[in-house]
C-alpha cells in the first residue's frame, strides 16, 4: 500500500462519516419537528372543543363535562356531537348574530371565571439513547483517532519503504494536520461533533510531525520545533472556543507534554514555567468562557505536576525564584478566572460554581508546592518571602469571599508546618533567621486576622485565627531554639499578651455588635494563654502544661461570660493535651523533682491542675446541662491526677528525686494500696449526697484497684513467704500488719459504705477480699512470731503448726460472733468457710504432722470450738430467724 493509496484510503472514510452523519442528523430533525407539529395541532384541537363545551353550558344546552388539557402529553377530551338541525342552538345562534334580547330564563349563579388557557410548552429534548451514542457520537471519536493513527502511519510506512525523503515526509504530515483543521472549519456549521474530531486528529498529527522533525529527523532545531508545537497548543485552544471541548482536551495534553517531549540537556526553569503559565492562562480563559471545570482542573494539575517533576530531579536552589513566581501567578489565575463573574450573574455557560471549587484546589496546592519549594531552597530568606505574599493572598481571599475563609487557616496550617520542620533540626546559626521568620510569620497572621475582624459578620472566627496564630508562632519559635538561643521568654510572653490587650480595646467599644463578643473573647484568650506562659517560661519545660491546666479553668470561664461554645470546644481541646501529657507521659518521671519527700515539683505539677480541673468542673455545671458531660470529664480528669499526684508522692518517698526507679517493696506496696483506699473513701466521703456521678464512678474504681493491688501484689507477687522481704522483728506491730492489716480495715469501711449505698456487685467482692486480707495476716503473724524478721527460712515445728489451727479456730469463732451480733450473713458464711479450712487441716495434717499433747490439743480445740459454733447457731440464728 503506497501514500496515495493511504491518503484516498483515508479521505475515503471521512467522506463516509460525514454523509452518515448529515444524514442522521437531518432525518432527526426532521422527525422532531413532526412531532412537534403534530403535538401542537393536538393541542389546539382540544383548546377548541373545550371552549365550544363551555359557550354550550352557559347557553343552557347540556354536554358532558370537560377538563382542560393539563399537558401536552395528556389525551384530548371527547368531542362533542352537535345536531345541526337543533332549533335551540339556530336560536341561540340567531339572537347572538342580531344581538336580540334572550328569553328569559331563571336566575343562576353567576359562572365562574373562565380558566385561563395554559401556554403549551415545547416537549424537553430527550436524552440521548444508546443508539444515538453509539451511532452517532462514539464513531466521531474513533474516527477522530484513526485519522490521527492514520498520519502517523502513513509518515512511517513512507519511511520504511524509503519512498520520500525526510523532508517530504514531515511536510506532507504537516499538510494533512492542516488539512484536516481546514476540514474540521468547514464542517463546524453542518455537524459540530465531526468538525471537533477532525480538528483533534489534525492538531494531534501536527504534533507528531513536528516531534518528528526535532528527534527523529533532525531537520527542525529543538527550539524552532517547541516553538511551533506551542504554536499548535495556542491553534487548538483557539479551535475550541469554536469547536468544542475535544479539541481543548487535545491541545492540553500536547501542550503539557511539548516541554518534555522538547527536553535537551541544558533544561531552564525561565523558558518552561514561562511557557506552562501561558498555556495554563490560556486554557483558564477557554474554560472560563465555555465553562468546561475539568479543562481547568486538568490544566491546574498539570502546572503543580510540573513543579512536583521539576523538585524530583533537575532543582537547583537559584531555580527556586522561577518555581515560586509561578505558583503565585498560576494560583492567581485560577482565582481570577473563578471570580470574574459572579456565580448568580453569570449566564448560562459561562464561569459557575465548578470555576470557584478550582479555588479550593489551587491554593491549597500551590501552599503545598511553594512549601516543597521553600525546603528544597534551605528555607531560604527570599522563598519565605514568596510563601508569604501567597499566604497573604489566602488571607485577602478569605476577607473579601466568605465561601473561601477556611483558606485562611488552610495558610496557617501550612506555615506551621513549614516553619516545625525546618525548626526540627535547625542548626545554632540558622536560629537568629528562624527566630525572626517566626516573627514575620506571628504578625501577617496576627495582624491580618486582627485587621479583618473589623466590618465581618464573622469576627470571631478571625479573632481567633489572630489568637491561635500568635500563639502557635511563638511556641513553635520556643520548642526550636530554646536550646540553641539564650533567650528570656517569659518577658515576651507578657509583652505579646499586653499587645493582645490593648489590641482587644477597640473591640470591646464596639460590643453592641453580637459578633464582637465573640472577638473579644477570642482575643481575651489569648491574653490569659500568654500571661499563664510567662511564669513557667522563666522556670522549666515542665510547668507549661501547669500554665495549660490554668488556661482550661479560664476557658471555662471566658465561655460561660460570653456564651461561647467555641471557647468550651479550645478548652475541651487544651484539657485533652494536659491530661495526655501528664498521664501518658513517661518522662514526667524523668522531670527534676527535687529531693524533698513532700514539697517538690510533683506537688505543684500534679496539685495545680487538680485544682484547675476541679474549679473548671464547678465553673461547667453551673452552665447549665449542656455543659455537664464536660464537667464530667473535668471532675474525672482532676481524679487521674489526684491519683496519679498521690502514687508518685509516695514513690518520691521511697526514691527520692527519682520516682520512677527501684523496684515495689513490700513496705511500698502497703502505702500504696492503703493511700488508693484511702483516697477512694475521700471521693465517696465528699459525694455522700451521690449528686455527681464522676465521684461516684471514680471512688468505686478507686476500691476496685486497691482490692486488686492487695490480693496481687503482697499477696501474690511480694509475699514474704517466698519473697526475700523483711517484714520486721516486732511481734504484731510490724510490716504485716501496715501491709495487709491497714487496707484490710479501709476495706471493710470500703465495703460497709458501698452496703449503705445499695451496691449489689462491688460491696460483697470488697467482703470477701477483707476477709482474705484478714486471714493472710494472721497466718503471716503466727508464721512471724516463729521465725521473726524473714518468713522464707526455716521449717515449722510442732508448736507452728499447732498455731495455725489454733489462730484459725478462733478467727472463725470470732467472725461468728461478729455476725451474729452485727446481723451480718456474710460473717457467718465466712466464718463457716474458716471453720472448714481449719477442719481440713486438722484431719488431713496435724492428724500426721502433730504428736503427743500438740495432737491432742489441735483436736480438742476444734471439737470444743465446732459445738461451741454449734451451740451458737441453734441459740441465736435458727431462733433468730424462726
Amino acid at each position: 500500500m503506497d501514500c496515495s493509496t493511504a491518503a484516498i484510503v483515508v479521505v475515503l472514510a471521512a467522506l463516509a462519516l460525514v454523509v452518515y452523519k448529515r444524514t442522521a442528523d437531518t432525518l432527526r430533525l426532521r422527525q422532531d419537528e413532526l412531532e412537534r407539529q403534530v403535538e401542537r395541532l393536538t393541542f389546539q384541537i382540544a383548546t377548541l372543543q373545550h371552549h365550544l363545551a363551555e359557550v354550550e353550558r352557559r347557553a343552557g344546552i347540556a354536554a358532558p363535562p370537560l377538563q382542560p388539557p393539563e399537558s401536552a402529553g395528556a389525551p384530548p377530551p371527547e368531542p362533542v356531537r352537535v345536531e345541526a338541525a337543533s332549533p335551540v342552538r339556530m336560536e341561540v345562534a340567531a339572537e347572538v348574530q342580531v344581538g336580540a334580547e334572550a328569553p328569559a330564563v331563571p336566575e343562576t349563579p353567576a359562572p365562574p371565571p373562565e380558566p385561563a388557557v395554559p401556554v403549551y410548552p415545547l416537549p424537553p429534548k430527550p436524552a440521548p439513547s444508546l443508539e444515538e451514542r453509539l451511532g452517532a457520537r462514539l464513531p466521531v471519536w474513533i474516527g477522530s483517532i484513526a485519522l490521527a493513527l492514520a498520519g502517523a502511519f502513513l509518515v512511517k510506512y513512507s519511511f520504511d519503504r524509503g519512498w520520500l525523503s525526510p523532508t517530504v515526509r514531515v511536510a506532507l504530515g504537516v499538510l494533512f494536520g492542516l488539512g484536516m483543521l481546514a476540514a474540521g472549519e468547514v464542517m463546524r456549521r453542518s455537524s459540530e461533533r465531526i468538525s471537533q474530531g477532525l480538528s483533534a486528529a489534525g492538531i494531534a498529527d501536527l504534533f507528531a510531525c513536528f516531534l518528528a522533525g526535532v528527534h527523529l529527523y533532525g531537520l527542525i532545531a529543538p527550539g524552532v520545533g517547541f516553538a511551533l508545537m506551542g504554536l499548535t497548543t495556542v491553534v487548538a485552544v483557539i479551535l475550541s472556543l469554536r469547536q468544542g471541548i475535544m479539541v481543548a482536551l487535545i491541545g492540553l495534553i500536547g501542550g503539557f507534554l511539548t516541554p518534555y517531549l522538547m527536553r535537551t540537556g541544558d533544561p531552564s526553569p525561565r523558558g518552561l514555567f514561562a511557557y506552562l503559565l501561558l498555556l495554563q492562562i490560556g486554557l483558564l480563559a477557554v474554560s472560563w468562557k465555555r465553562a468546561w471545570t475539568g479543562i481547568a482542573a486538568l490544566a491546574l494539575g498539570g502546572g503543580l505536576l510540573w513543579v512536583f517533576l521539576w523538585l524530583a530531579e533537575p532543582f537547583q536552589p537559584e531555580d527556586a525564584p522561577w518555581l515560586a513566581l509561578f505558583l503565585l501567578l498560576s494560583a492567581a489565575s485560577v482565582v481570577a478566572a473563578g471570580l470574574a463573574r459572579q456565580p448568580r450573574e453569570a449566564p448560562e455557560g459561562a464561569a459557575g460554581p465548578g470555576m470557584l471549587a478550582l479555588t479550593w484546589l489551587a491554593v491549597p496546592g500551590a501552599l503545598a508546592a511553594m512549601g516543597l519549594v521553600t525546603g528544597r531552597a534551605g528555607f531560604s530568606t527570599q522563598e519565605w518571602l514568596y510563601f508569604g505574599l501567597l499566604a497573604a493572598g489566602a488571607l485577602v481571599l478569605a476577607r473579601l469571599r466568605p465561601d473561601f475563609q477556611g483558606l485562611a487557616w488552610v495558610a496557617l496550617g501550612a506555615a506551621l508546618v513549614l516553619l516545625g520542620a525546618w525548626g526540627w533540626d535547625v542548626q545554632e546559626p540558622e536560629a537568629g533567621r528562624l527566630l525572626a521568620t517566626a516573627l514575620g510569620l506571628g504578625l501577617l497572621f496576627a495582624g491580618g486576622g486582627y485587621a479583618a475582624l473589623f466590618g465581618s459578620p464573622s469576627a470571631g472566627q478571625w479573632a481567633s485565627l489572630s489568637a491561635v496564630s500568635g500563639l502557635a508562632f511563638f511556641l513553635l519559635a520556643w520548642a526550636s531554639v530554646t536550646d540553641e538561643v539564650e533567650m528570656r521568654w517569659g518577658p515576651w510572653a507578657l509583652a505579646i499578651a499586653a499587645l493582645y490587650l490593648a489590641a482587644a480595646i477597640p473591640v470591646a467599644r464596639q460590643r453592641e455588635r453580637p459578633e464582637m463578643n465573640a472577638a473579644l473573647a477570642a482575643l481575651a484568650v489569648a491574653v490569659t494563654t500568654f500571661a499563664s506562659l510567662a511564669v513557667p517560661l522563666e522556670l522549666e519545660r515542665q510547668w507549661l502544661t501547669v500554665a495549660w491546666a490554668l488556661e482550661v479553668a479560664a476557658l471555662v470561664w471566658l465561655a460561660g461570660r460570653f456564651r461561647l461554645p467555641v471557647l468550651s470546644a479550645l478548652a475541651r481541646v487544651v484539657a485533652i493535651g494536659v491530661a495526655v501529657r501528664l498521664l501518658l507521659n513517661a518522662s514526667v518521671v524523668e522531670y527534676p523533682i527535687g529531693d524533698h519527700p513532700l514539697f517538690n515539683w510533683l506537688l505543684y505539677g500534679y496539685g495545680i491542675p487538680l485544682v484547675a480541673f476541679a474549679a473548671a468542673a464547678v465553673l461547667a455545671r453551673r452552665q447549665g446541662p449542656a455543659e455537664h458531660q464536660f464537667a464530667t470529664l473535668l471532675e474525672a480528669g482532676a481524679l487521674a491526677f489526684a491519683f496519679a499526684l498521690v502514687t508518685l508522692e509516695i514513690r518520691q518517698v521511697y526514691h527520692p528525686g527519682d520516682p520512677g526507679s527501684g523496684e515495689l517493696g513490700f513496705a511500698e506496696w502497703g502505702t500504696l494500696i492503703s493511700a488508693w483506699l484511702g483516697l477512694g473513701l475521700g471521693v465517696l466521703a465528699a459525694d455522700r449526697q451521690r449528686l455527681l456521678p464522676s465521684l461516684e464512678l471514680g471512688g468505686r474504681v478507686l476500691l476496685g484497684l486497691g482490692t486488686v493491688a492487695a490480693l496481687l501484689g503482697p499477696g501474690v507477687i511480694d509475699n514474704p513467704l517466698w519473697a526475700h522481704e523483711a517484714v520486721g522483728e516486732t511481734l504484731v506491730f510490724n510490716l504485716l500488719l501496715w501491709t495487709f492489716g491497714l487496707p484490710a480495715l479501709l476495706l471493710g469501711f470500703g465495703a460497709a459504705e458501698l452496703w449503705r449505698r445499695g451496691s449489689s456487685r462491688l460491696a460483697p467482692i470488697l467482703t470477701a477480699a477483707t476477709l482474705v486480707l484478714a486471714f493472710v495476716l494472721l497466718s503471716l503473724e503466727v508464721r512471724q512470731a516463729f521465725h521473726g524478721n524473714y518468713l522464707y527460712t526455716g521449717t515449722a515445728t510442732a508448736a507452728e503448726r499447732y498455731a495455725y489451727s489454733a489462730a484459725w479456730i478462733l478467727f472463725g469463732t470470732a467472725l461468728l460472733a461478729l455476725g451474729v451480733l452485727r446481723r451480718v450473713k456474710s460473717l457467718r458464711y465466712a466464718s463457716l468457710v474458716v471453720m472448714l479450712i481449719a477442719v481440713a487441716k486438722v484431719f488431713l495434717y496435724d492428724a500426721g504432722k502433730l504428736s503427743d499433747l500438740y495432737r491432742v490439743l489441735s483436736f480438742l480445740g476444734l471439737g470444743v470450738s465446732l459445738l461451741v459454733l454449734a451451740w451458737i447457731y441453734q441459740r441465736f440464728v435458727f431462733r433468730e430467724g424462726a
